[in-house]
């Protein structure tokens, strides 16, 4: 039973990773509401370089990036034609990217099939990839999208990613986040039959226009011919050779929480937020090298607390900020601020100061936080790793 609110929105903006994706998971809908007078735009995040070619014809194409791109520039083009011709945008192109930031394309990271029959990542994405990318910049894209369309409500898949390609796990996080940001109501794709559903369109009305676009992407699934019998009855077989049937019913879920969720790291914060983030991390460097450069030179008896106490406190917060936030910049800034501030009130003592001194604590507190800041800036980057793992599991 549907749930929707009794205003619908005039502008839908429906979020999908490659081409073929928003006919197969929404296509009934984007046709219901063209045809009901809506505003619809898909915004399609690749090309699907890495997509399979199906058919002998298309074959030859198969690990060709570019040629796989075109083609399935058409086949998108064909299929939103066949639904109504709903506006389409790509994400970092015209429409959705910021207008200070130059045009980027994001390509297909890839995947592979996982025992399950559910996707998994592909060890080989490129490092132009979507997952690849930072994804404060992907955020920033998809609200550029918003704005420029004024859309009034974005839908997407749920956080899974409707069968765990990471790249719609990565489509779903950025339009969440997106639609937070600018304040829109988000929607995620969900299975009719899971009874989590806030809304169900009935699609089997316009079932004659799903089945004309799904029939463009003939170089992803093979559709089954139409039963004239049943004519509501769509069903293709995709690449792995699973055999799917299209639903009567789409169905979506609300995000419950209307609250913006906090980055949980540096990648995931807004070009405001990463500059703000860095100039954060300078000021509490350059207060930590105040108060280090004061009190490196305490002791306790016989032992040097002051110069253990400082070291131990740009180790802590050098290695905090990049466990944490997994962000090299912030970690440069830190290291920048506490020499910054030591060299200056070096600079104000003169070479008679006696904050510091040619002794063991003075030598160690001006080599020791450049040291430790240029280790924790070089060792290895494991977020990758990391949202490999955590796609796998979603």
């Amino acid at each position: 039973m549907s749930k929707a609110p009794v205003t619908r929105p005039e502008h839908v903006l429906f979020v999908h990773a490659h081409p073929d994706d928003e006919t197969l998971a929404s296509g009934g809908t984007i046709a219901t509401l063209l045809e009901r007078g809506a505003r619809v735009t898909v915004l399609t995040a690749t090309r699907g370089e890495r997509g399979e070619m199906l058919t002998a014809q298309l074959a030859p194409l198969a690990g060709d990036g570019p040629r796989v791109a075109r083609h399935r520039e058409t086949e998108i083009a064909a299929a939103l034609a066949a639904l109504g011709g709903p506006s389409h945008l790509w994400l970092g192109g015209p429409g959705a990217r910021p207008t200070d930031l130059p045009e980027r394309r994001y390509v297909d990271s890839g995947m592979q099939w996982g025992p399950d029959g559910r996707a998994t990542a592909a060890e080989d994405a490129p490092a132009d990839s979507l997952t690849a990318a930072d994804l404060g910049e992907v955020v920033d894209d998809v609200r550029a999208a918003i704005r420029s369309t004024g859309a009034d409500a974005v839908v997407s898949y749920a956080d899974d990613g409707g069968y765990g390609h990471p790249d719609h796990v990565r489509v779903h996080h950025a339009a969440r986040h997106a639609a937070r940001a600018e304040e829109v109501p988000f929607s995620m794709i969900v299975d009719p039959d899971g009874g989590d559903a806030d809304l169900t369109v009935d699609v089997l009305p316009v079932r004659a226009k799903v089945r004309a676009a799904v029939e463009q992407y003939r170089s992803q699934v093979t559709v089954d011919p139409e039963d004239r019998a049943d004519p509501g009855n769509l069903s293709w077989v995709m690449p792995h050779g699973v055999r799917q049937h299209a639903p009567a019913v789409e169905a979506y879920r609300y995000d419950a929480d209307p609250e913006p969720a906090a980055p949980q790291t540096y990648a995931e914060m807004t070009g405001q937020g990463k500059a703000t983030a860095v100039v954060v991390a300078f000021v509490l460097g350059a207060v930590t090298g105040g108060l280090g450069t004061v009190t490196h030179q305490q002791t306790v008896g016989s032992f040097p607390i002051g110069m253990v106490l400082t070291t131990l406190i740009v180790v802590g917060l050098t290695v905090g900020v990049r466990l944490v936030y997994r962000s090299r910049a912030m970690v440069a800034a830190i290291g920048i601020g506490v020499i910054v501030a030591t060299q200056v009130l070096v600079s104000v003592g003169g070479q008679s100061s006696p904050l510091v001194l040619a002794n063991a604590a003075g030598y160690v507190w001006t080599f020791a936080p450049a040291v430790i800041a240029a280790l924790v800036l070089a060792w290895p980057d494991l977020s990758g790793l990391r949202s490999r793992t955590t796609s796998a599991a979603e």
